[in-house]
């Protein structure tokens, strides 16, 4: 059969003819690939045009799959503009090796790395170790540093091949072949050229060709005595591959490194007021080399405190990276742009609306930022973190978390689009105010400690959603959302955002429950208010003509501090007694600790006020044996911290002490965190008595000294609390 179709078939596209002889042979795709040695895709692309300019060996590959008579040869090559069937073969040039050359500047903070990469390439022949991670984190970098350390301890050549402009994995082998000055470009010629050699194969920029993961592989197993090292913004997934993902640098390597690249841009060495914007620079950078390479280049002609203060407002450095880098790699908005352009539709859609949030994340935020296409979240999220685009957070919460690198984010955010960017709000703003009331909840009616680390986790991504409630005039659900959770923010010590919060409202604005709950977060955040007293009696009087007794229980417990505050004893009783009626009241439906806690906290607190220690230990021992008997979580320690807080800010340093003193011995010795809050507040009411040393031993505590026992702690405890006593003249 002469499959010829003389001069017509040189009108005729490459894709059309090569359908056209397959079919005359009546092969599917999928044969024709398998005979070829080719992938499936390949071939699809090719007939369908998408890809225009084979390489000769596939081409070649073709022409003996499809046994091909002369004629066809040529008429199949003349289709791309290439003359003769020498066209066919390979080019018959002398090939010259390519071995990689170490960095041209000195490596940062990457030893340990370099060692695990060493150690694994030399445990077993026929290993494959790819290093993943985000763009800019300085992969090719590392690999050349593990090539170079590789070369100097064992035998066997290496060979360096750049991938970055392969786009099709077929091409791959040809370019690993061309690469170690091999003439064939097949897995077994190029296994039969390096047998015996011992060589390394450094493969770099993978990402775009992941799929040449099994050619890889079937080398390996072809040439057992090769070892690949390669880098990929994401892992091959083949059996034989051991991924080791390159993380950003830690602070002072980051900052070591900054330093270093200033220097090496001429700039006058730093004082001591450019340590902290170069801190604060590596962290706007992230950890990241290249990051920090361009922010050092900007900072040698500005200065760091110049450029720190202009960070914000750039949404491109205004001096591109070095020369000699690759274009995509001069700026982050390219490395992270080359990144994007691999994802698929669902990841590239998620990407720039995450970059609203900025800090971490968790699953739920992801949903509600991703809704309506929430069935797509779980796979686009997982796609990112694949890419180095998304990171899990170091966090060791209950909840997993998430982020993306701060480069990232700040590139991402610019290319939000406005109908994207509403949509996202409004999405955040629904997930803070479901939220806030399962948190609110779980803490006022169980005492869930683990509710208030969550608010105190989510505290970015909650103020994103009730600035949204307040921009829309969405005043109600905004309250609603400030109610919910301005106490987790008070115990956690962000008493100023809850007051920051409540600024942004105004009653005029708000329902009858809705000032209600406002002006129990007023009370409840501000405690040393003037108005306090006037503001809690109104929420009380407000919360009771509504017939919420929770509301009205909490305004009554604020209202009674505040009589306390003006030495209005009885007062103050009578306040808490109407609490107890309510918190009973409540109690009857669903239990509320807070309230139940907080009378007898309440009690102690008139009671130290009065001058009697004892009784006021008594009531904090109650409170706790309250939250004990309820099953809560509640912390009385924590709250009596935050009390002590309030009773310095007052200047009633002796009350703090023995707050504090109290709180010691109520907590759990387990409990790290309280320790270190407690320790913290003991420094800061020693600092006021004005006595140095103790204060710098609490902080030792509070840092990352380790723990003194207990006995030793309440004697510092009872120390500090004589030392108040004798400077408040009370001793």
């Amino acid at each position: 059969m002469n499959d010829s179709a003389g001069p017509a078939r040189k009108t005729i596209s490459f894709a059309a003819l090569l359908r056209d002889l397959r079919e005359a042979r009546s092969l599917t795709q999928q044969e024709l690939a398998a005979a070829a040695g080719v992938s499936v895709d390949a071939v699809s692309a090719l007939e369908r045009g998408r890809r225009t300019q084979p390489q000769p060996h596939t081409v070649r590959a073709l022409a003996t799959a499809l046994q091909l008579r002369d004629a066809d040869r040529m008429a199949l090559l003349s289709t791309l503009g290439r003359a003769g069937d020498a066209a066919l073969e390979m080019p018959s040039r002398k090939l010259t090796p390519r071995t990689p050359s170490p960095p041209s500047v000195e490596v940062v903070g990457r030893d340990d790395e370099v060692a695990e990469i060493v150690a694994a390439l030399g445990t077993t022949p026929g290993r494959l170790v790819t290093l993943t991670g985000p763009g800019g984190v300085g992969k090719t970098t590392v690999a050349l540093v593990a090539a170079d350390v590789m070369a100097a301890e064992r035998p066997g050549a290496v060979y360096f091949a750049d991938l970055t402009d392969v786009t099709e994995p077929d091409d791959a082998l040809a370019a690993v072949a061309h690469a170690a000055a091999c003439a064939a470009d097949t897995v077994t010629g190029l296994a039969e050229h390096l047998a015996g050699t011992s060589a390394l194969l450094v493969l770099d920029n993978l990402e775009r060709v992941t799929a040449c993961g099994p050619h890889l592989a079937e080398l390996l197993t072809a040439s057992p005595d090769t070892v690949i090292l390669a880098t990929s913004r994401v892992p091959l997934r083949v059996r034989r591959e051991r991924e080791v993902r390159i993380a950003p640098l830690g602070p002072s390597a980051a900052e070591r490194l900054f330093g270093e690249r200033l220097a090496a841009a001429g700039a006058p060495p730093m004082g001591r007021a450019d340590d902290s914007a170069v801190a604060q620079l590596c962290r706007q950078a992230d950890g990241l080399p290249l990051a920090i390479e361009l922010l050092a280049a900007t900072a040698a002609r500005l200065g760091p405190r110049a450029l720190l203060e202009r960070i914000d407002a750039l949404r491109e450095l205004p001096v591109a990276g070095p020369q000699d880098l690759p274009a995509r790699q001069r700026t982050m908005a390219a490395t992270i742009e080359w990144s994007r352009q691999m994802l698929g539709p669902a990841a590239q859609r998620l990407l720039p609306r995450l970059s609203m949030v900025p800090g971490s994340f968790s699953l739920d935020t992801v949903d509600a930022i991703a809704a309506p296409d929430t069935a797509d979240a779980v796979g686009a999220l997982a796609e990112l973190i694949e890419h180095s685009l998304v990171a899990r957070a170091d966090d060791t919460g209950p909840v997993t978390r998430y982020r993306l690198l701060e480069p990232v984010r700040r590139h991402a955010v610019e290319t939000l689009e406005p109908a994207d960017r509403e949509h996202v709000r409004r999405g955040v703003a629904r997930w803070a105010l479901r939220a806030g009331r399962e948190h609110g909840a779980r803490i006022r009616g169980r005492g869930d400690m683990t509710a208030v680390e969550q608010v105190e986790t989510d505290r970015h991504v909650l103020r994103l959603g009730f600035d949204h409630l307040v921009d829309t005039g969405q005043y109600d659900d905004a309250a609603e959302l400030l109610w919910s959770v301005w106490l987790p923010l008070w115990m956690t010590g962000h008493t100023h955002e809850a007051l920051a919060w409540t600024n942004r409202l105004h009653e005029n604005n708000l329902s009858e429950h809705g000032r209600a709950r406002w002006l129990v977060a007023r009370a409840g955040s501000n405690r040393v208010a003037a108005d306090l007293f006037t503001t809690a009696e109104r929420a009380m009087c407000l919360a009771e003509r509504i017939d919420d007794a929770s509301l009205a229980a909490e305004a009554a417990i604020f209202a009674s501090a505040a009589a306390l505050r003006l030495e209005d004893f009885d007062g103050s009783r009578t306040l808490l007694a109407r609490a107890e009626v309510l918190m009973k009241k409540r109690l009857d439906v669903e239990r509320d600790v807070w309230a139940a806690v907080h009378v007898p906290i309440g009690y102690g607190d008139g009671a130290l006020l009065r001058g009697d220690r004892a009784a006021a230990a008594r009531h904090w021992r109650a409170a706790a044996d309250t939250a004990q008997k309820l099953g809560s979580e509640f912390s009385v320690p924590a709250v009596l911290a935050e009390c002590a807080q309030a009773a310095r800010s007052e200047g009633r340093l002796d009350d703090a002490a023995v707050m504090l003193a109290a709180a010691a011995e109520l907590s759990p010795q387990q409990d790290e965190r309280l320790r270190t809050h407690l320790a913290g507040v003991a420094a800061a009411v020693a600092a006021d008595l004005g006595d140095v040393a103790s204060a710098q031993w609490w902080e030792g505590v509070a840092g990352s000294e380790p723990a003194p026992d207990s006995a030793q702690l309440d004697e510092r405890f009872r120390e500090l609390v004589r030392r108040a006593e004798t400077v408040s003249g009370r001793d």
